[in-house]
């Protein structure tokens, strides 16, 4: 009798127990909601959500979420597979073989397919078609179908980044570019990504909505609303407010109080994005390698990312962020020196009469027009006059983006990131000489055979420890040839309502909202 009532207390525990665990499991999921609106604040209208065009962090961000891309890469910066499934390169580093996932087709019914890629390859080399990173498929020598969902990217050499870079690339349906049309796909953007474009308004808001034939798991958010807020400061009033679920780069002198808000969570890891004053090397004032020096040297780094922005940033010690492979600390440091900056201006017999000419954005970095300001205030310190003119993000790329002829730019606040991890994207793509606009994005207009041959060789070397060699040289030079103001390595600065988890936020500046829920 005892040991029925010893069973009978066991099984009694063991019903305990596990209506426990099933109340705890259905508290964990049960709880997690899913989203049925979420407001984003951001700082700038997107200049273009076209794929074959799209230069900059945040609009690119967006578009992955319309289009999506063949490779992701996880928390690690690890490649992996999405919209293909495998990937293999050849021994000679000649042949990229992509497989397909089967059964993906865009908004407008077209089928993801070899032919898709054939047709993004033909746009991306097209030289009649507005494509600023054209030179990143420059080696690319011709793409092989091997059958329906199997192709083979050939090379003239070598590319040791493809693969990387191949994370970054939005693919557009081969139906909507068939004629391409440029304006009509940046007002009505036909992707295979897990949201659609349901509304822009420009300087307003851009909405996003579920895409229900999505082809891989279903968005637990049904509508992404990205809200153009320029202020800082007014996206982090909004967002205590509870106008906005979760705002960009907030101001950072708010930082701390955020921190301390149990309602709201503050994410800053550092990015991989640099930030710098990029000058004219092939005309005005900055023409004069000295001169850049000296600007180098006038401005006081440290003093910037400390009094300006908390110490949430970091001083550039080389053209690299610290996080990117190729990164290496430059031997000869830019400290701040006013007395050697007026003699490099003295030795280059530069003029107290001259006006230097310096634009900035607004909104788009963290405190990007406070920053621009210092500057022109350490320059005005050696005696050097400097105008100050502020643009909304997309009137500044078309003023920065123009041709040498055309170009009155001298001084330029800017930012340069990549979703990927290596030097390729920076030193070669902003820096090289064949990239100069309207090619490129080398607004610097920096000119260095030397240089070039080094970013170049490094692309065409699989072996990493002789690519990091050879980045660190071709840093040395764009670092002593001063083409821009180094100054800092940004934090992507996210903050957020605290109900909210699983918003993936990266540092590689990207946030992939598709599966967060409420708690």
């Amino acid at each position: 009798m005892s040991k029925l009532k010893s069973r009978g207390k066991l099984t009694i525990g063991l019903l305990a127990v596990i209506l426990a665990v099933g109340l705890s499991f259905m508290s964990t999921h049960v709880l997690a909601k899913d989203i049925k609106v979420l407001r984003i604040g951001i700082g700038i209208d997107p200049d273009t959500i076209n794929p074959i065009e799209i230069t900059t962090a945040i609009p690119a961000n967006i578009t992955e979420l319309l289009y999506d891309t063949l490779f992701k890469t996880n928390a690690k910066g690890e490649v992996i597979p999405n919209m293909a499934t495998e990937w293999s390169v050849s021994e000679d580093g000649l042949t990229w073989t992509f497989k397909l996932r089967h059964g993906i087709k865009f908004i407008d019914g077209a089928p993801l397919n070899a032919q898709t890629l054939k047709r993004h390859l033909e746009l991306v080399q097209d030289p009649k078609v507005r494509m600023p990173l054209r030179f990143v498929f420059a080696q690319v020598k011709s793409l092989t179908i091997v059958d329906e969902y199997t192709v083979q990217y050939n090379f003239h050499a070598p590319y040791a980044p493809f693969l990387n870079l191949m994370t970054a690339f939005c693919i557009p349906s081969q139906k909507a570019v068939t004629p391409y049309d440029g304006s009509k796909l940046n007002q009505n953007p036909v992707g295979a990504g897990p949201y659609k474009l349901a509304e822009w308004m420009r300087g307003e808001r851009m909405v996003l909505v579920r895409n229900e034939n999505y082809w891989g798991k279903k968005p637990t958010v049904e509508k992404i609303i990205y809200q153009i807020i320029p202020e800082t400061a007014t996206r982090v009033a909004m967002l205590r407010a509870g106008q906005l679920d979760l705002a960009y780069s907030p101001t950072p002198a708010d930082v701390p109080s955020l921190e301390a808000d149990p309602n709201i969570t503050v994410a800053r890891p550092l990015s991989t994005r640099m930030i710098f004053m990029g000058m004219n090397t092939q005309k005005g004032p900055t023409k004069d390698k000295l001169i850049r020096q000296a600007f180098n040297y006038a401005v006081d780094k440290a003093a910037i990312t400390d009094k300006i922005l908390f110490k949430i940033a970091k001083p550039l010690d080389g053209p690299l962020p610290p996080s990117i492979f190729g990164y290496s600390r430059m031997q000869q440091q830019y400290t701040y020196n006013p007395e050697k900056a007026k003699a490099l201006l003295k030795q280059a017999n530069f003029s107290k009469d001259t006006v230097v000419k310096m634009i900035t954005p607004n909104g788009r970095y963290t405190y990007d027009k406070q920053i621009a300001e210092a500057i022109q205030a350490y320059l005005q310190d050696i005696g050097v006059k400097a105008e100050l003119r502020t643009y909304d993000w997309p009137t500044y790329m078309g003023i920065t983006s123009k041709p040498l002829e055309q170009s009155e730019v001298e001084l330029y606040l800017i930012g340069w990131g990549w979703p990927i991890y290596d030097a390729d994207p920076y030193l070669l793509v902003y820096f090289s000489s064949f990239v100069h606009p309207p090619k490129g994005l080398n607004t610097t207009f920096y000119t260095n055979p030397e240089y070039d041959k080094a970013v170049g060789a490094a692309q065409q070397v699989m072996d990493p420890a002789k690519r990091k060699a050879l980045y660190k040289e071709a840093g040395t030079m764009l670092w002593d040839d001063a083409a821009a103001i180094w100054l800092h390595v940004e934090p992507f600065a996210i903050v957020y309502q605290s109900r909210y988890q699983g918003l993936d936020i990266r540092p590689n500046e990207r946030i992939y909202p598709t599966y967060a829920t409420m708690k």
